[in-house]
């Protein structure tokens, strides 16, 4: 299945769903791969010729030397992190320039402030914490929406050490009546030399790559080329969508491409929702089918389930039809990516959460994905017959065990989405098209 037109490849659940892997692989199709959403709470890990990377900012489709990545101006944007992540790139012999990398002049910058008062903001809020990333990004978007910060653009002004430095006044100002320790840590950070001296590092190498996008969206778009969308975290953390206030602070889904890159749905040929085949989440908030037992635990070991970004372990659980369903008509899927059907190569039983059941009644689609609600809801369960056989590298479907075939096919009948493309396996090319 090769791809043509508009396609966007996006989460279904809470992330780490593999979305990064696809995007890779995807990318050799691509004239354009546009990342549209967040920031470096993100993390894309890809296996590749070059090795193994764990992104935050880049788009996966850096490896593509005939492509154009490009950071919208809806992503927010941690210089110092994304010139680390170009430095280690060139280092394993990728060629990065403006020729490659196109970073939209709108999109804010995460600075040290940011960071100070999300941890502080997480701090504060004890037992009722949302669990971030503490990387900045809530509070980025804050300023956004109030229409104050540093964009990116700021870095090709001549007097951009006088915006920064305007701005660290009455940041630091408002950080110091938010913490309460004595002496701040946070104001070490925040001194006006250490800031400047930061700045005055990436801004000489990442000013050459700053410009507007949206010119180049819409005339590939109109020449018929191939664009593909890299979208960050997953449906069910949109911040108008997800399991508020357990989500993150942008859209993950086909509206976070529009708002990024004014493409409508007109416009895209293919949603690619990546899903795996079984449910995990990191961090706060409710998972009505987490598995806080033996079974859990074996699936992220098997799994790896560990943050590409934190660390942190993440929980895992059976797979969830009913959220599953709700991700795909709020985020526009019409194609399922289904992920790590091998980890459940050689399980003692395997399960699916067909429905839930709150106050009485029987949800089969979530009705909403606030976290009140799935915080009450019970899964309802429906065993599925394992499988002895191997998934793991298999690289044609119908040489699956005849079981697994058939969980394939229930979840998709289930959704009523096809499973068009599945991984078994953590490389690049333990990938293949079902259909």
């Amino acid at each position: 299945m090769k791809l043509k037109g508009t396609n966007i490849v996006i989460d279904t659940a809470w992330g780490d769903s593999g979305k990064g892997k696809f995007v890779d692989v995807f990318s050799g199709d691509a004239d354009l791969v546009v990342r549209f959403n967040g920031g470096a709470n993100a993390g894309h890990t890809v296996v590749n010729d070059y090795g193994e990377f764990k992104f935050h900012l880049i788009p996966t489709g850096i490896f593509n030397p005939d492509a154009l990545s490009i950071l919208a101006g809806s992503v927010a944007i941690s210089p110092l992190t994304l010139v680390d992540e170009i430095n280690e790139l060139r280092e394993k012999g990728v060629a990065i320039s403006e020729k490659n990398l196109l970073i939209s002049e709108y999109a804010h910058m995460i600075m040290p402030w940011h960071i100070a008062r999300d941890n502080l903001r997480e701090s504060a809020r004890g037992d009722a914490k949302v669990g971030t990333t503490g990387r900045g990004i809530g509070p980025l978007y804050a300023d956004r929406t109030e229409r104050v910060g540093v964009r990116m653009g700021d870095m090709l002004k001549k007097n951009f050490e006088e915006i920064i430095l305007r701005e660290l006044d009455w940041q630091t100002k408002l950080i110091t009546l938010m913490d309460t320790e004595e002496p701040s840590p946070y104001l070490e950070s925040l001194s006006p030399e250490k800031v400047l001296a930061d700045f005055r590092a990436v801004q000489e190498i990442l000013a050459p790559m700053i410009g507007n996008p949206l010119p180049i969206i819409w005339e590939a778009q109109k020449a018929g080329k191939e664009i593909l969308g890299e979208g960050a975290q997953g449906i069910l953390l949109d911040i108008d969508l997800g399991t508020y206030p357990y989500v993150t602070s942008s859209h993950p889904g086909v509206t976070g491409f529009s708002i990024a890159t004014g493409l409508q749905q007109n416009d895209i040929s293919r949603v690619i929702g990546v899903t795996k085949a079984y449910q995990t989440r990191v961090g706060e908030g409710p998972m009505p089918t987490e598995l806080l037992g033996e079974i859990g635990d074996k699936l992220r070991e098997l799994g790896n389930e560990y943050g590409a970004t934190t660390g942190r372990p993440r929980r895992c659980g059976w797979l969830d039809l009913p959220s599953l369903r709700y991700s795909l008509q709020v985020g526009g899927v019409n194609s399922i990516a289904l992920t790590k059907i091998d980890v459940l190569d050689g399980m003692d039983e395997i399960k699916i959460c067909t429905h839930y059941e709150y106050n009485g009644k029987k949800y089969d689609t979530l009705p909403t994905a606030d976290a009140a609600f799935m915080a009450e809801a019970k899964a309802i369960y429906e065993m599925m017959p394992k499988w002895d056989g191997a998934t793991f590298g298999v690289k044609d479907f119908a040489d699956f065990p005849q079981e697994a075939q058939d969980y394939v096919k229930y979840i998709e009948d289930s959704v009523g989405v096809p499973v068009e493309i599945i991984s078994n396996g953590p490389a690049r090319e333990e990938v293949f098209y079902r259909i």
